[in-house]
């Protein structure tokens, strides 16, 4: 979803204009763009609009705020609030076109990641995802190291087609671009790739990826080692696994979220009961009981706790 925090104005003298129009927040009647005075005043309306969630209301003001600036800044900003406006549109080509330039001129990993999963939301929910795969297939086709529609590709073969071998392609390729860029190895786009590694059935190259990224973030290796130990047990091969597992456990523990924290234990705990150490999975699926309360959950889990005991005894 795109961001509904407040906009703040981008100079002081344009309080008093937020003050003014904020009476016409209510209604969807435009001020024309040549009464602006300049792409400040213009988005400083826009805000006004925004602010009040009038987000159809909104486009006009920020519309021409895109059009009466060449600052790359005030561009960015306009097309991130532009975003929940566009979503209101019937036809998804002012959405692509925000997106687009979010991914393409920001410089936070992390926005350009909300930014793409906004973007496949819409998309998915609009029944338009064979249409984008053409939009950016074809771009492919005419400049193959396009950042963008890599980016925006690999993830939707990903999530809304299901294809985690064409996918796996996309990402390679987005990988290597960035290498190219002397960039650095970016962790989220190998343990993007390791997931499509895995979900194509290559357990080993998946397994192996992610235990490369493992020591590469502190914050990220138990989980990275973990999601290792469970490709090595769907490749067959259990003394790996057992080995990912240990690395994974003397490893800072997960703690992003409880829920994470309960899909870490819980994964640690089936490869080591699945690879013949009971003993060690034992107090994963104790931890893992403690960190949900969703009844599916703790029914499985504790299923699987007591065959954890009676094969340990």
């Amino acid at each position: 979803m795109a961001s509904r925090r407040p906009l703040k104005s981008f100079q002081s003298h344009g309080r008093w204009l937020l003050a003014a129009v904020f009476g016409l927040a209510c209604c969807t009647v435009p001020i024309h763009a040549a009464e602006y005075q300049n792409a400040t005043e213009a988005f400083n309306v826009g805000a006004a609009f925004y602010n009040s969630r009038n987000y159809a209301a909104a486009q006009e003001p920020f519309e021409a705020a895109l059009k009466l600036t060449n600052d790359e800044r005030m561009k960015l900003r306009t097309y991130r609030a532009l975003m929940a406006s566009y979503r209101l549109l019937p036809e998804p080509d002012k959405m692509y076109e925000a997106a687009e330039y979010v991914i393409t001129n920001s410089k936070q990993a992390a926005e350009r990641s909300l930014t793409r999963r906004s973007l496949l939301s819409f998309i998915h929910q609009r029944g338009k995802t064979d249409e984008a795969i053409k939009r950016y297939e074809d771009r492919l086709k005419e400049k193959p190291d396009d950042f963008t529609s890599l980016f925006l590709l690999s993830e939707i073969y990903a999530r809304l087609k299901q294809d985690p071998e064409r996918s796996a392609e996309l990402v390679e390729r987005l990988a290597a671009l960035k290498l190219d860029e002397g960039e650095p190895v970016d962790v989220r786009t190998q343990a993007s790739l390791a997931q499509q590694y895995v979900r194509a059935r290559k357990y080993e190259e998946g397994a192996a990826l992610y235990e490369t990224i493992a020591p590469q973030d502190e914050a990220l290796a138990a989980w990275h080692y973990k999601e290792a130990a469970a490709a090595w047990l769907k490749a067959g091969n259990e003394e790996k696994a057992l080995a990912a597992a240990r690395k994974s456990a003397e490893s800072e523990p997960e703690k992003r979220s409880e829920l994470l924290t309960y899909f870490w234990h819980r994964g640690l705990a089936d490869v080591f009961l699945d690879a013949g150490e009971p003993a060690a999975a034992i107090p994963h699926f104790e931890k893992a009981i403690e960190n949900t309360k969703i009844e599916g959950y703790l029914k499985s889990s504790r299923e699987r706790l007591d065959e954890a005991r009676k094969q340990a005894e």
